[in-house]
């Protein structure tokens, strides 16, 4: 059978995302009320540091190699 999951296109809210040695919590996804580009807004963080809250856009997922955590 045919795998039939299609691969995200951008950060989701309520995932985690692992990147090397850093952590995003996307919490949510939003339009930038200023120009209109996709915002994933949550806290970029390595563990056992502080988190900070941050938005990461197109070229942040494009650019990444983001895995969602399990």
């Amino acid at each position: 059978m045919a795998d039939t999951t299609e691969a995200p296109a951008f950060f989701r809210p309520g995932t985690i995302y692992l990147r090397r040695r850093w952590r995003f919590q996307c919490l949510a996804v939003a339009l930038n009320p200023f120009d209109g580009e996709i915002r994933a807004v949550g806290f970029l963080y390595r563990p056992g540091e502080p988190a900070t809250a941050t938005a990461l856009g197109p070229n942040d997922w494009d650019h990444g190699d983001w895995i969602a955590s399990a």
